[in-house]
């Protein structure tokens, strides 16, 4: 009977493999966490209501940037102090700003066509978007094309509340045709 020798080389390939396929694991899961991170951030509703518990926390966090194409959100501001606890809570709400593009564009007290004219408003005046639009879409002739959009509820700089015409407002500058 032979005996051979056993050699050490194949175990410590494996070992090498081992090791190998464990640091890359790690890596994509590092990658694919970041990217998740990344896509939830961007991918974030332009309206956000966040409540901060002041006296937890000692820091501010940065927020995302708005995309350069679109304007930069409003924002106001409200605090309440919860009187059992004595903690206060800020309430923040991101409103989006649009634009009027057609000019003459009638503000109604409700979101139809029979709703008194509240105010008539001039091509490109920006308003706030209040975060309210109708479930349903109504199609309008605008002239030379047909819409179909919801009313999306409004407030002017001056103050006044009331309903527009999807088609008429817009996030960027532009006149409608």
């Amino acid at each position: 009977m032979s005996k051979q020798k056993k050699s050490a080389l194949p175990s410590l390939e494996i070992i090498i493999i081992v090791i190998f396929f464990l640091g890359f694991i790690t890596w994509a899961f590092s990658k694919c966490s970041a990217t998740k991170q990344q896509f939830a951030t961007e991918n974030s509703d332009s309206t956000k209501v966040e409540e901060v518990d002041t006296d937890s926390i000692y820091f501010s966090m940065p927020k995302p940037l708005p995309p350069k194409e679109e304007p930069v959100p409003e924002t106001s501001t409200t605090s309440t102090t919860i009187p059992a606890t004595g903690s206060s809570t800020v309430r923040t709400e991101i409103r989006s700003r649009l634009y009027v593009t057609i000019d003459g564009l009638n503000m109604r007290s409700g979101p139809h066509l029979d709703s008194v004219v509240v105010e008539k408003l001039p091509l490109f005046e920006e308003v706030a978007f209040m975060d309210e639009y109708t479930d349903f879409k109504q199609e309008l002739s605008l002239g030379k094309e047909m819409a179909n959009e919801p009313w999306v509820k409004v407030k002017t700089k001056r103050g006044k509340v009331g309903w527009v015409y999807g088609a008429g407002v817009d996030y960027r500058r532009k006149e409608r045709e």
